[in-house]
């Protein structure tokens, strides 16, 4: 059986209370079902949990929960050796202290809680309105619109589709990387937004690069005609840029700047294609390659020996197979995290 204490450390116990996680729930609901002892002892738990109303911030928190372990296992240790009498007297007293500091413990939780609900309600709302695409990290996803059109969802990358799509409009969202090849319909002209940029086309192919942790945002124009404007009300310049194959628009909104320049369309091809090339390639240019490639920054750690070139092609490879070959070449180790690549060098 286990103790008040040992409920209110226990993770899965609190995942139980404010329902975060089904099979908690369940685990819970079938341990008090099996004695009045049990159930006893889980209301308690929980009554304590949902009596706290105090708000205190999050290094308090941090704190309160140290705190409150250290008083768990205090008192563990202290029945153990006091004698009968004075037990009862001893766990009154060290209830009323873990309760405060169960205060600041609980807001912590509830907190926790309002959130993940919240999350969950902007979800349900984005899948209402969008079919949503996203990409696996480091890898290349293929996706074929209502219209016919055909995209390239690049590594860590979503798409957003409204369910009408091609009904009324040709509008969709990009957060990351993607390449388009757009059926024409003069009717009804495709529209893709990011965060800083809109691009309008009738029929056309392009390539649109928008990841959220990077400053800036660029479109590149492999076929067709392209208009590119800025996706917000800019205090220094609102006309839109017209774009022909081979030219290219980049955008940074913290200097609110966009520029027009050229790029090399057949580079960009071998992109399409699942190409990876390097011809006597430096280390720092693979490296800006693989984050242009699978979307994702990469973080060297320790000193680079190694100053060669690097020669090869590599065709629809995954980040990690690449990133074995690139290392055994380097002598480096390398580590993918949720968010970035992490090299390093002994």
């Amino acid at each position: 059986m286990y103790t008040i204490e040992q409920l209110i450390l226990d993770q899965t116990f609190l995942n139980y209370c404010y329902k975060s996680n089904v099979q908690d729930v369940q685990t819970w609901e079938n341990y008090a079902a099996t004695s009045s002892e049990n159930k006893a002892a889980v209301e308690e738990a929980r009554k304590m949990l949902f009596a706290l109303n105090q708000m205190l911030k999050s290094r308090e928190e941090k704190l309160a929960l140290a705190e409150f372990k250290k008083l768990a296992l205090e008192q563990q240790q202290l029945k153990e050796v006091l004698p009968l009498s004075k037990k009862r007297s001893f766990v009154r007293v060290w209830y009323a202290t873990a309760a405060a500091v169960l205060l600041v413990m609980g807001v912590a939780l509830f907190n926790h809680y309002q959130e993940v609900q919240q999350a969950d309600l902007a979800f349900k709302k984005e899948q209402e309105q969008y079919q949503v695409y996203k990409s696996p990290f480091g890898e290349r996803m293929s996706i074929t619109l209502a219209d016919q059109s055909k995209v390239i969802l690049n590594a860590n990358s979503t798409l957003k589709v409204p369910h009408g799509y091609n009904k009324e409009n040709r509008k969709v969202v990009l957060l990351g990387a993607a390449y388009f090849d757009i059926s024409p319909n003069a009717e009804l002209p495709f529209s893709l937004e990011t965060s800083d940029m809109k691009a309008t086309v009738l029929g056309t192919s392009f390539y649109m690069r928008a990841y959220p942790h990077e400053s800036g945002q660029q479109v590149e124009l492999l076929s067709g005609k392209l208009k590119v404007q800025k996706a917000y009300n800019s205090s220094l310049d609102n006309q839109p840029e017209i774009l022909l194959p081979g030219d290219m628009v980049m955008l940074n909104r913290s200097v609110d700047l966009m520029e027009k320049e050229t790029f090399d369309i057949q580079q960009r091809q071998s992109w399409v294609k699942g190409q990876l090339k390097f011809k006597d390639t430096s280390f720092r240019a693979v490296v800006t390659a693989l984050e242009d490639w699978y979307g994702v920054p990469i973080e060297i750690r320790g000193q680079q020996k190694f100053a060669g070139k690097f020669s090869g092609t590599y065709e629809n490879e995954s980040l990690e197979r690449v990133l074995n070959m690139f290392c055994f070449a380097t002598d480096c180790n390398f580590k993918i995290e949720k968010e970035k690549v992490i090299l390093r060098f002994n």
